[in-house]
């Protein structure tokens, strides 16, 4: 049989990546409440939540174009998940608006939160940027985001 007896083939497809760029807006919306929440216990926690989140959400932003334009998703359609996926974690901000959690469910919520983004980090972002790019220059972005965690850190009282 000629390979094309079995039809044209392709990689993914459109469906595919929206629901993927869905799944990504539900988790920036998970983190604007976490923002929001951290901002219940005060603003310097707040503040701190946010600036992680922000710096994270660039990450989510790219995986969001990259699945869709791997599915072949035109390029408007790009656009509209990107902006949802920027505007999701302020209306899950918003959200905390209208509600209140006690500061030790507070506690639990945001160790819990920060846990989870720890081990994401250390199981799989490092190990994976190591394995294929043993460099110099992967060890030394290593340190230094290692140092500006410990310089933010370090400026909260």
């Amino acid at each position: 049989m000629a390979q094309g007896e079995y039809g044209a083939h392709t990689h993914g497809r459109p469906s595919g990546g929206v629901v993927s760029a869905l799944a990504l807006a539900g988790h920036s919306l998970t983190d604007g409440i976490a923002i929001g929440l951290a901002f219940q216990v005060s603003h310097t926690v707040g503040f701190g939540v946010a600036l992680a989140v922000i710096g994270h959400d660039f990450a989510d932003g790219l995986n969001t174009v990259s699945l869709l334009l791997t599915n072949r998703n035109s390029r408007r359609q790009v656009f509209k998940y990107l902006a949802l996926d920027a505007l999701t974690p302020l209306a899950g901000a918003a959200l905390t608006l209208f509600i209140h959690v006690p500061d030790n469910g507070l506690l639990i919520y945001l160790g819990v939160f920060a846990g989870f983004l720890l081990y994401i980090g250390a199981s799989d972002v490092l190990p994976e940027a190591h394995a294929k790019h043993p460099s110099a220059a992967t060890v030394a972005l290593t340190v230094a985001g290692a140092a500006a965690m410990y310089i933010v850190i370090s400026l909260l009282p």
